[in-house]
């Protein structure tokens, strides 16, 4: 501590650690969503251009006609740049991001019924960010 006291209240601090807390999130949240690109398996391509990020409430949205043409272990940019520009209206440090899937098929695909997929897409993913970031992600 500086002599005398410190040069500016503690409380001038928050908005600058709420801004890098939004930035940490946003940032693990599109890390997240490339890794669940690169992981799922592409007969079609639904099942790729289906991850879904939302912020503060889910979405419940799937589209069975819905298709991308990136081959297996690369990112589909259209719509990975959708999903990611969701999360830069949401400014609010600690709202709930969401990244899920929701087609009707979406489980088995989880459970290891695609061989390109064994070992579900969700759950590797969330492996590699605990790995890299710690903690209960």
């Amino acid at each position: 501590m500086a002599r005398g006291g410190w040069s500016m209240p503690l409380t001038a601090f928050i908005p600058q650690i709420e801004n890098e807390f939004v930035k940490l999130r946003n940032q693990i949240a599109a890390e997240a969503l490339q890794l669940l690109q690169f992981g799922s398996p592409v007969d079609q391509g639904t099942y790729r251009a289906n991850h879904r990020i939302s912020v503060g409430d889910r979405d419940m949205t799937f589209e069975l006609v819905a298709g991308s043409s990136a081959p297996k272990g690369s990112v589909d940019q259209q719509v990975y740049d959708r999903e990611v520009r969701k999360l830069l209206n949401e400014n609010a440090p600690f709202t709930i991001v969401y990244i899920q899937q929701n087609l009707p098929y979406a489980q088995r695909i989880e459970d290891g019924w695609s061989e390109q997929a064994a070992q579900g897409v969700y759950a590797a993913a969330a492996s590699a960010l605990r790995s890299k970031y710690g903690g209960s992600l």
